[in-house]
C-alpha cells in the first residue's frame, strides 16, 4: 500500500542532524504536540503520563550495581533504559539530569550537581569502576551521567532493581533479567549489544547469546549499508504513518520492539522513496542511537 501522507520537515530535515546539522530538532513536533510519554511505575503496576515534579525538568536515577571494573549486562541494560528515557524526554522539551550511583564514594552532590572536596572523589577501585562505566556508556551511545552518592529528591524516574538505592521516585523502573552477564560480543560492533536490548522491552528478560549478537551485528551493518546508498537519493519528506508509530513506540513506557518492527517495515517498503528512507532513519536515530548514518560519504 503506498503511504501518501507525509510529515513536513525543516530545510535540512533529518539528514542536517545526521551530518552534523542539528536542523532536525522540530521534525515530529507537529505530530507529538501537547502530548507526555508514559512510563509504568514497577511500584504500582500502573503506567502513566510522566509529569516531573519542577517544570520542564526530568530528573533520573540509575542504582549502581556494585562489583568491580567489569561493568556486567545487567547494569549496561540499567543505563539504557535510563538513556531511553533522557532521550524521549529531550523529545517532549524536557531538560534532563541523570545521576548514576557513585561505585562507593561522593564525588558530586545529588541535588547541585557540584562537586565535593577532593576527599569525597572517587579513588582507587572505585575510580577504576567508574571509568569502566564512562567507557561503556560511550561504547553504548549512552549520554553519561553524573555520579553521586544518594538519589536526588525531588526524583522523578529511578532505575533500579529491587534492594537497590532507589530513593523516593514518582516513577520507579525495574529492567528484566539479562543472560549471560558477561556477553560475548569479541569482534563485533558494541552497538549490537545496544541493539539487542532494544528488541526487548526493558520489563522483559533478555538472552545475549553469541548467535543473537552476531545477528543483532549484521542486521546493523545491513541497515547502515541501505542509509548510506538512500542518502545518495533527493531528499524526501518522511512519512507521517511511520513517524506516528515509532514515536508513539516509544513514548509509551519504552516499546522499543515494536519501534524496532517498524523500523524493519519501513526499510523494507519498496513504495517509499529513497529519500525518505534516509530522512526517517537519520532522524529517528535520535531515539535509537545506533548511528545509523555512520558510513554515509565514506
Amino acid at each position: 500500500m503506498l503511504i501518501t501522507e507525509i510529515l513536513p520537515v525543516g530545510a535540512l530535515g533529518a539528514r542536517g542532524a545526521a551530518l552534523g546539522g542539528g536542523q532536525a530538532a522540530a521534525v515530529g513536533g507537529r505530530a507529538y504536540a501537547g502530548r507526555m510519554f508514559r512510563l509504568r511505575d514497577t511500584v504500582t503496576g500502573r503506567a502513566a503520563p510522566v509529569r516531573p515534579a519542577r517544570p520542564g525538568e526530568l530528573r533520573i536515577w540509575v542504582a549502581d550495581q556494585g562489583g568491580g571494573p567489569v561493568i556486567e549486562a545487567a547494569e549496561l541494560r540499567s543505563c539504557l533504559v535510563a538513556d531511553l528515557v533522557r532521550r524521549v524526554a529531550e523529545r517532549h522539551r524536557l531538560l534532563v539530569t541523570a545521576w548514576h550511583q557513585a561505585p562507593g564514594g561522593e564525588p558530586t552532590s545529588p541535588t547541585t550537581g557540584q562537586a565535593h572536596a577532593p576527599g569525597g572523589e572517587l579513588t582507587g577501585a572505585d575510580a577504576e569502576r567508574a571509568r569502566a562505566l564512562r567507557a561503556a556508556w560511550d561504547g553504548l551511545n549512552i549520554y553519561p551521567a553524573e555520579f553521586a552518592a544518594t538519589p536526588a529528591d525531588p526524583l522523578d524516574v529511578a532505575v533500579a532493581r529491587d534492594g537497590e538505592a532507589g530513593g523516593s521516585p514518582a516513577y520507579r523502573l525495574e529492567p528484566g533479567q539479562v543472560q549471560p552477564q558477561a556477553a560475548d560480543g569479541t569482534g563485533l560492533d558494541p552497538l549490537a549489544l545496544r541493539l539487542v536490548l532494544l528488541e526487548h522491552h526493558y520489563r522483559e528478560p533478555a538472552t545475549l547469546s553469541r548467535e543473537v549478537l552476531e545477528a543483532a551485528d549484521q542486521k546493523l551493518r545491513h541497515w547502515r549499508e541501505m542509509v548510506a546508498d538512500w542518502a545518495r537519493s533527493p531528499s524526501k519528506p518522511m512519512c507521517a504513518q511511520y513517524t506516528e508509530d515509532i514515536l508513539g513506540a516509544f513514548g509509551n513506557d519504552l516499546d522499543t520492539p515494536a519501534a524496532v518492527r517498524s523500523l524493519a517495515a519501513l526499510a523494507a517498503d519498496s513504495e517509499l522513496p529513497a529519500g525518505t528512507k534516509f530522512e526517517s532513519f537519520a532522524y529517528y536515530d535520535q531515539l535509537f542511537g545506533l548511528d545509523f548514518a555512520r558510513d554515509v560519504g565514506r
